[in-house]
Formats: C-alpha cells, sequence, structure tokens
C-alpha cells in the first residue's frame, strides 16, 4: 500500500514539477510574433494580439487568449475585419497517447465581424489566402524531386503515414457569446447588421447527440428581426448521416409597414431518407392585409438529395384587408407535393382548397427555366363569383336608391367631372400583357356550376395556354339557358398593341333570360342561335369599339320583340291613310314572330345590317341600318308587311292592309330605342295609296273650291303638296 501511494505521489510530483517547469520556461506570449508573422504571410493582413497568452490547467491543458484584432486594409469603414475579447481553448493530454485529440469548450466572447463592399466594388475579403497561394506555389517550383529515386523514397515514406490509424476528434462544446456582425454593400445600399448572436452546442463527437441552441436579433434594412432555436444534432462523418431532432424554432420581424409578429416551425426529427412531422404558424400583417396561418405536414429527402417530399400537408388561413375581394376570408389547403432538384420540377398533387365558399381540387406543377413552366388541372363543384365579391347585394343596394335619394346639390356635378376623366383615360388605357411574354402556361379548368355579372352557366370546361406572349383560349364550353356556347380565342401581345380573334357559336338559348341577367334588357325573347367571328387591334374599350371588324350572324326562333306592337302601327298607319284618328285598344307591346334573322357586319366602329328579317304568321319584316359602337347611336328603319288575314294579332281591321309595307322607324340610343312611324316613307312606297291620295285631294278640293279647282294654278299648288308628300 506504501508503495502505490509513494507511486501516485512521486506521478503528482512530476505533474507538479512539469507545471512549473511549463509556466518558468515556457511562455506563451513570446509567440505572439510568430503568430502574427504566420498571418501576415498567409493573409497579407495583421493580426493584433492586444491580451496576454496564459496557460491554464484545469480541467485540461489549454490557453486563454486576450483581446485579439485581425485588421483590414485601409480604406474600409472599420479597422478590424474580426475581433473579440477574449477565447478560450483547451485539449486533454492523455488520450493524445491513443490518438484521440479530445477538445475541451471552445469559447469565443463579444467577438465581432465587419464585411464591407466599397462602391468601386473592392471587398475586405478581397486578397485573402493570396499571398499563402503564392508561397505554395513557389515552394512547389523550387521542391522539385532531384531524381526519381528521391520520389520513390520519399513515396515509401510516406506510405506507412497513410496506413496509419486514423485519428479521432471530439469537441467538448462550443460557445459564442454576444457576437455581432456587419455585412454592408456600398454600391447597392444593402446592409445587414446583426446586433447580437449567442450560440451553443454541446459535447460534439461522431455518433453522439448534441444540444444546439442559439438566439439572434438585427436588422436588415429596414426591417428589423429576431429570432430564436433550439435542436439536438446527430454528428455523423458524412452529411447523410447526420440527424436532427427536436427541432424548434420562433421568429418576427418588423419595418415601418410590415409586422411579421411571430413564424414558428417545429420538427420531430429529419433523417436523410425518412418521413418527418413538421407543424408551423404565421402571424402578422402586411399593407392592407391582416393573416394568421398554420399547418402542418409530412417531409422526406431523398438520399441523394435529389427529391423532397411533402405529404399530406395542410394549411389554413385567415385574411383581413382592403386588398381582398372581400374584407374577411378564409383560406384553405390540402395537397401532397414534391420538388425534383435536377430537374427543378415542382408538383402539386391532389390538392384541394377553399376559399370561403368556393371549393377547387385537381393538381398542378411548375418547372424553373428561362421562362418557367406552368401545367394545371382545375375542377370546382360550384363558383358564384357575383355572391363571393358581394356584387349581388351591391346591385341590390344601387337598386333599392334608384330614384328614392337625390343627390345632394353640387355632389352629382362635381363627381361626374371627375369620373368622366377617369372613364376616358380608362377606356383608353391598354392592359399590361407582358406577364405573357414571360410564362409558358397550359391547362384546364372545369366548372360545374358559374355564375359572373348575373349570368347562370353549367358544365363549364375551358383549355388554354400561354406561350411566347399569346394567350390562346383553345376550348371554351358550357350550357347556359337552355342552350349551349361553343368559344375559341387568341390574344398575340407581340405587337405594338395587341391583337385579337374571336369565334363563338350559341345554339338553342333563350335570349331573354340571358338578357335579363346579364343588361336588365328584356325587349327580346325567343331561342336564339348565334355565330360570331370578330378581330382587332387593341384591347382597351375605346380601341375595341372602334377597331374590332367582322360578322355576327343571328337566327331567332319562337320568340317576340317588346316595346313595341306593330298591329298597333298598322291600324295608325290605315287611320292615317283614311284620315281618320286609330282607335287605340290597350295591347301588350308586343310583337311576335316565328323567325328573326340577320347578318351584321362589324368594322370602322359601326355594326350594320341590310339583310334583317323577321316572319310571323301576320306580319314580314325586313330592315337595315346601323348602330355606332363609339356614340352607341341607332339608326334602322324596318319595313313591315301585312301578309295574309288573321283573327289573331291585329284582327279584322289588318285584313284590309293586306301587303301594304309599312316602314317603322327605330332611332335614339342602346338603353332608349325609341320607335316610329315613318310617314312620308309610308306614302311613298305605296304607289296605289299615292293615286288614291291624289284623287281625294282633287275630290275635297272640288268641294272646296267648286269650279276654282279647275284653275291651273290651284292644280300647281295641289301638285306641290303632293310632291312634298310622297318625296
Amino acid at each position: 500500500m506504501k508503495k502505490f501511494l509513494y507511486i501516485l505521489l512521486a506521478l503528482v510530483l512530476v505533474v507538479v514539477i512539469g507545471i512549473a517547469a511549463l509556466l518558468a520556461l515556457v511562455d506563451p506570449n513570446q509567440f505572439k510574433p510568430l503568430i502574427a508573422e504566420q498571418v501576415k504571410k498567409n493573409t497579407g493582413r495583421e493580426l493584433v494580439i492586444n491580451g496576454d497568452i496564459d496557460w491554464r490547467f484545469f480541467p485540461s491543458v489549454g490557453l486563454t487568449l486576450g483581446e485579439t484584432e485581425f485588421r483590414n486594409p485601409d480604406g474600409f469603414a472599420e479597422a478590424n475585419l474580426v475581433r473579440f475579447s477574449n477565447a478560450d481553448l483547451s485539449v486533454s493530454v492523455m488520450p493524445l497517447l491513443s490518438q484521440q485529440l479530445e477538445i475541451g469548450n471552445v469559447s469565443l466572447n463579444d467577438a465581432r465581424v465587419f464585411i464591407q463592399t466599397r462602391k468601386d466594388g473592392v471587398s475586405n475579403l478581397d486578397g485573402l489566402g493570396a499571398q499563402n497561394a503564392a508561397v505554395k506555389d513557389s515552394a512547389t517550383q523550387d521542391a522539385a524531386p532531384a531524381d526519381a529515386k528521391q520520389t520513390a523514397a520519399q513515396e515509401t515514406t510516406a506510405a506507412p503515414a497513410e496506413n496509419a490509424s486514423a485519428w479521432t476528434i471530439s469537441l467538448a462544446g462550443v460557445e459564442l457569446v454576444n457576437a455581432s456582425a456587419v455585412i454592408r454593400d456600398d454600391k447597392t445600399g444593402a446592409l445587414t447588421d446583426v446586433a447580437q448572436l449567442n450560440f451553443s452546442l454541446t459535447r460534439f463527437a461522431p455518433g453522439e447527440w448534441a444540444q444546439a441552441a442559439f438566439d439572434v436579433q438585427g436588422k436588415n434594412g429596414e426591417l428589423n428581426f429576431t429570432a430564436k432555436g433550439d435542436t439536438e444534432l446527430m454528428i455523423a462523418p458524412t452529411l447523410d448521416g447526420a440527424e436532427l431532432k427536436g427541432l424548434s424554432l420562433i421568429a418576427s420581424a418588423a419595418d415601418s409597414v410590415n409586422k411579421i409578429e411571430s413564424v414558428s416551425l417545429t420538427m420531430d426529427q429529419f433523417r436523410i431518407g425518412d418521413w418527418s412531422a413538421l407543424t408551423f404558424s404565421a402571424k402578422g400583417q402586411i399593407p392592407d392585409l391582416a393573416f394568421a396561418a398554420e399547418g402542418k405536414a409530412r417531409l422526406k429527402l431523398s438520399k441523394d438529395f435529389n427529391l423532397a417530399q411533402v405529404e399530406g400537408l395542410t394549411l389554413n388561413s385567415d385574411l383581413k384587408g382592403s386588398t381582398l375581394p372581400r374584407p374577411e376570408m378564409k383560406v384553405g389547403l390540402t395537397a401532397d407535393a414534391s420538388y425534383d432538384v435536377a430537374k427543378g420540377l415542382a408538383t402539386l398533387s391532389a390538392f384541394t382548397t377553399q376559399v370561403d365558399e368556393i371549393d377547387l381540387d385537381g393538381q398542378a406543377s411548375f418547372q424553373t427555366a428561362d421562362i418557367p413552366v406552368i401545367r394545371f388541372d382545375i375542377h370546382s363543384d360550384k363558383i358564384d363569383l357575383d355572391a363571393f365579391l358581394g356584387l349581388d347585394k351591391a346591385s341590390k343596394v344601387a337598386a333599392s336608391k334608384t330614384g328614392s335619394e337625390e343627390p345632394a346639390e353640387g355632389e352629382a356635378s362635381g363627381t361626374s367631372t371627375t369620373q368622366g376623366a377617369a372613364t376616358t383615360t380608362d377606356k383608353s388605357k391598354e392592359p399590361d400583357l407582358s406577364a405573357l411574354k414571360t410564362l409558358d402556361i397550359a391547362g384546364k379548368v372545369a366548372i360545374d356550376n358559374f355564375k359572373a355579372a348575373n349570368a347562370t352557366v353549367s358544365d363549364v370546361v375551358t383549355e388554354l395556354a400561354v406561350k411566347q406572349g399569346v394567350l390562346n383560349l383553345k376550348r371554351f364550353d358550357a350550357k347556359l339557358y337552355g342552350g349551349s356556347i361553343n368559344a375559341k380565342a387568341t390574344i398575340d401581345a407581340n405587337g405594338k398593341l395587341p391583337t385579337y380573334k374571336v369565334t363563338k357559336h350559341i345554339k338553342g338559348v333563350q335570349v331573354q333570360p340571358l338578357l335579363m341577367d346579364v343588361a336588365e334588357f328584356e325587349n327580346l325573347a325567343g331561342t336564339g342561335n348565334i355565330d360570331i367571328k370578330v378581330s382587332g387591334t387593341g384591347l382597351a374599350e375605346a380601341r375595341i369599339r372602334q377597331n374590332i371588324a367582322g360578322t355576327v350572324n343571328i337566327n331567332f326562333a319562337d320568340g317576340a320583340i317588346y316595346g313595341v306592337n306593330v298591329a298597333e302601327m298598322i291600324r295608325e298607319a290605315r287611320a292615317t291613310l283614311k284620315g281618320q284618328k286609330a282607335e287605340y285598344v290597350k295591347e301588350e307591346r308586343k310583337t311576335d314572330f316565328s323567325a328573326l334573322t340577320s347578318t351584321m357586319t362589324l368594322g370602322k366602329g359601326v355594326l350594320s345590317t341590310n339583310n334583317l328579317h323577321l316572319a310571323s304568321p301576320l306580319l314580314r319584316i325586313d330592315g337595315e341600318g346601323q348602330t355606332n359602337l363609339v356614340s352607341e347611336s341607332i339608326d334602322f328603319m324596318v319595313m313591315t308587311s301585312v301578309v295574309e288575314s288573321s283573327q289573331g294579332q291585329g284582327g279584322k281591321d289588318i285584313d284590309e292592309l293586306k301587303d301594304l309595307t309599312v316602314p317603322i322607324d327605330v332611332k335614339g340610343n342602346w338603353t332608349e330605342p325609341k320607335f316610329s312611324l315613318n310617314l312620308k316613307e309610308l306614302l311613298k312606297r305605296n304607289n296605289e295609296l299615292e293615286k288614291k291620295a291624289e284623287r281625294e285631294v282633287e275630290r275635297g278640293l272640288k268641294k272646296l273650291l267648286g269650279d276654282k279647282a279647275d284653275d291651273d294654278k290651284v292644280k300647281d299648288a295641289a301638285n306641290k303638296l303632293l310632291k312634298g308628300l310622297f318625296n
């Protein structure tokens, strides 16, 4: 026992004597010039150690380094690239005998990093290591082997070293206390200022878990930010073997207009090739929009780092703000997603989204390229845009105020002038279609029931593509008001002004309910077939009206024109020709027809036709005329003829005027068309009536003037009067 105590005492004595000798014989501060010289040689920069270098012996051998500065070249805003107040480093001695490098806790206090790029593009990071590279190049040239034998000898000497067992390295911990950093770019004006950073890492050794934590606060431009997090790390020799577990992150950010109150992220674990469960949330406000969102998902990264997959993504958001279609909205999303790194392809599969009462489902993809490639296939059971945008309520409110509330004096005139100027500007302004040149989009949208602008349609299928500045509506099919619509269109945005082509076929549509819903226009009823083929240049409203060209063919059956009773006008014409006053009977102002056809031509701001034809059991109506698309004026003449006897609309009185042609003028504007009998044209177009009128005038003159009626002067006056009537 005594021998053991003697041995132990001797060992302690040796250690004490060794430490005393180290302290007495080796002063670490004498290495300051050498360290500074080596740093200068390898980096070209000055290292200034203002503090002392001290030995540390407990709990392990190490060094403590006082205030140290690594200098910048001249011409930068701060003198130092890196500065710290003190640093500690220790190494366990005994494990070194077993080729184990066990580094104790590394601590760095009050560290500061300053990185600057000046306006001339020069950075204080430029040139670091240049001197070291030059030295190595020079040494390589000078150290060429004298002969092959020397080279072989060197290789033989090196071989045992390569075969020696590898060293193992472990780190007891890393601690960064009260660190700060500034990254400044004077060329762009960008500035990131990390005011405070604390970081800690427990034992860092391969195959063992280490606890890491950090907190940071700073400023990027005008944006102030904070972040705090912790996790456990599994250290592995290769990156694909690294693991995380228990990750938790909380952050916030704010500037003068944005406020991100909180962003949080948690993850149960992360290992390459395995699924990880994560949750996230965010709450804040950006200009005119407040949001609160939360969600969850499962994440997996393939072992070759090429494929990232997201499964069971769920996102729910509450939105408030004036930029939204309505003041408050709820948005939900569920989906599976993936991203192929090699292809730059992101896919969203089996997604469903809810935007308040609107539901959508489908799939989509996005591929990065010089022009991004987007593909989609979307479906919805029902979309009511009027209800979603509140247009139905606005229409009811406006209707209830019409005629019941007069504008305040001076209000109407002031508002009218301002709105009039704005309207003129808006009608002449082309939409911005530049985005069509930056996208490659193709996809399909199917909607079972759809309502917009008060028009209701069903079974809507739309296929469109956008590529190289051209929007191509390949297909638009829908059912509406008892009929169907099929349309195709293209918009080319590559010219100075966009050009467009539209073809549309409407079959079997009930015209009156459609016009009532869309334009509150009830003057036309029937089953309509319409074929439209138009083209033009410019999409501003004013240019569309002025430049649109093409044809519109209409074919309506079994309908009526409301607002005019042609039979009534015929009775008026009959009474006029007899010199009598028409006896009106209260009847609905409506003219029925069995067919209404016309080909309308568009061009130079005018829509015109010369073959308007309406057929009914009682009447034959032919018309011609035009309407100005710019001024919205109407100028049509409609020729109405009684074609056969009828006891229906018109009655017995109509029989007497069989084959009589009655001209009706349609003038005014689109909102208030006016119908009137053209008496002059009536008499001119009916020769028998003209002769009868001449005989009636002669009899009237004889009764009135007697023998003087045969006087030449009287006859001349009468002829002039008749010519004025018929010409």
